[in-house]
């Protein structure tokens, strides 16, 4: 029976950290942690964070192009709540069945960590058309994270900048590079 391994390290950026969230190997855990400095600042200016991972399953095809599932998304929100003095980060797998979750915390590096940090996303839910590309040797993940400070104001100043230059600027949205972590399958001992 084979299993997946996954090999740590990012081809692209080494700031994007994978691993297996279970034994069973069936989750990955994804933490973002170049976007800690950045949701900081955010949530020291008493605004909104936002931080939307995408993730993708590809397999490698010699002679042509890789081949990907669409990518799946897991959004996180993370705001200082005046009443309970606590900040809330609210968790939302879209695509899926399940309701977004809620939760308060009181300190703020926590709520941090928590905003750049995806626990348990499910091999699974990356599979669409090909429900074997998950063992398949050249298999590998492609990540990448969208960060959004929300301030108040109005927003269509915001997106301004990137209607002015055909899309070639955006100022709302920092988006990382994708990073790829390698799925190879081995013997189970």
């Amino acid at each position: 029976m084979l299993s997946l391994v996954f090999i740590l390290g990012a081809l692209l950026s080494p700031s994007i950290y994978v691993r297996w969230s279970s034994p069973i190997q069936e989750s990955v855990s994804i933490v973002a942690g170049d976007r800690e400095g950045i949701a900081k600042r955010c949530l020291n200016e008493s605004h909104q964070a936002r931080l939307r991972f995408e993730v993708q399953l590809c397999r490698k095809r010699s002679g042509w192009f890789d081949y990907c599932e669409e990518p799946r998304a897991e959004l996180h929100t993370a705001m200082f709540d005046p009443v309970t003095e606590s900040y809330r980060v609210v968790s939302d797998r879209l695509g899926d069945t399940l309701e977004p979750t809620a939760v308060g915390i009181p300190i703020r590096s926590e709520s941090i960590r928590s905003l750049v940090t995806v626990s348990k996303f499910p091999i699974d839910f990356l599979l669409r058309e090909e429900m074997d590309l998950a063992s398949h040797p050249g298999a590998y993940l492609r990540i990448r994270t969208v960060f959004k400070c929300r301030k108040g104001g109005v927003r269509a100043f915001a997106h301004l900048s990137r209607f002015l230059t055909l899309g070639l600027v955006n100022t709302v949205e920092d988006v990382s590079e994708w990073s790829e972590f390698k799925l190879v399958s081995t013997e189970q001992m």
